[in-house]
């Protein structure tokens, strides 16, 4: 498979991923892991990450485990960022909003 032809292929899967993130978390995460598989330290996949990881969290009922999904996502956006990035804003005010329940053990 010729680079250009790969580039387009994991464009689509991570774009899927973030289409499917809300409805179906575990497949959106199944199309990065697909495309981390191939090539694990592909920074759009692992930002792709993050960004479903925020989804996954934003619907996690666990304050606590929100916590470590939000956590796992800032780390992962944080590669090659800068600071306006919505995800990465979006992660960071997930996790602070996470880390004030009550039932947080964070």
């Amino acid at each position: 498979m010729s680079t250009v032809c790969w580039l387009e292929d994991r464009d689509d899967r991570l774009a899927r991923a973030r289409a499917l993130a809300a409805s179906d978390p575990a497949g959106a995460l199944a199309l990065v892991a697909s495309v981390l598989a191939e090539v694990p330290d592909d920074l759009d996949a692992l930002r792709a990450k993050g960004a479903v990881l925020v989804d996954v969290a934003d619907a996690e009922r666990d304050p606590a485990r929100a916590v470590g999904l939000y956590a796992e996502a800032i780390t992962l956006l944080e590669r090659g960022s800068c600071s306006a990035d919505p995800d990465l804003a979006a992660a960071q005010r997930g996790h602070a909003a996470a880390v004030r329940q009550p039932d947080s053990a964070a």
